[in-house]
């Protein structure tokens, strides 16, 4: 079986850390036989600091979906047309937002370098910030902050060449190319739906929860509800109940 795993509010808590339990538990499952995959809106270069090394060759969906990596190799790619993101850049300067641009590896960001936001990108320095004119394939695009929230997402939601996510915790909106999902990169990495035990939060992880053959809820998302096998409490018992989750389905599931 295929166990993927959001990041944010699913294994990290904190927007920095992955417990070091969480990460033998996720390691057992390979003992066991399982295979595991990570399926994020961060880019693949901002999950590789939350894991251990021995994950780092695994398979990484980022940016929700627009961009895959297997064995430390891009592999897959659902890029933003170009004139699809000269518009929304446009949209953005115009509405005085800031942005960032997530490439396959390397960002470009037009903003206040101070925005908390920036503290969860690159942090292991590990990319470089590129001008606007060397942007090449760019996977998504992420307002961190806008003067005129209501005109942009009245404008977002106007487009048929774009699909939009936003975090429920967080003012934050991600943009990427239309049809794009965690899904539906899972599928075209070849693992099929009826393989699939998701682990996810937020409404990013829907289109899996939706088609998944065991998804399990971390929280309370609304959306999610509806479509979860089981559900792991938000408390302060969670990361507790999560490795009862992760342990039980290991040994339930079929390799």
């Amino acid at each position: 079986m295929h166990f993927i795993f959001d990041i944010d509010g699913t294994l990290c808590f904190d927007g920095h850390t992955i417990s070091p339990a969480i990460q033998d538990a996720l390691s057992e499952l390979e003992k066991q036989g399982h295979q595991i995959g990570f399926a994020s809106a961060r880019p693949y270069r901002d999950m590789l600091h939350l894991l251990d090394e021995r994950f780092h060759h695994g398979l990484f969906v980022g940016s929700n979906g627009a961009m895959t990596y297997h064995q430390g190799e891009l592999c897959d790619i659902q890029p933003l047309a170009k004139r699809t993101l000269d518009q929304l850049c446009a949209l953005a300067e115009r509405l005085e937002a800031s942005y960032l641009v997530d490439l396959p590896w390397h960002y470009h960001y037009r903003g206040d370098p101070a925005h908390p936001f920036m503290g969860w990108v690159d942090p292991a320095r590990r990319a470089n910030q590129v001008a606007r004119d060397d942007i090449r394939l760019p996977v998504k695009l992420l307002v961190t902050e806008c003067a005129d929230g209501p005109a942009l997402q009245l404008a977002l939601a106007e487009r048929d060449d774009i699909a939009v996510h936003h975090h429920s915790d967080q003012q934050i909106v991600d943009i990427t190319a239309h049809g794009v999902s965690k899904m539906s990169a899972l599928l075209r990495h070849g693992i099929t739906a009826d393989q699939v035990v998701c682990f996810g939060n937020d409404s990013n992880d829907l289109s899996m929860f939706a088609a998944a053959r065991h998804p399990v809820l971390v929280g309370s998302h609304p959306q999610l509800l509806p479509h979860a096998a089981e559900r792991v409490e938000r408390d302060e018992q969670v990361e507790q109940n999560l490795l009862a989750a992760i342990e039980q389905l290991g040994r339930t599931m079929p390799c």
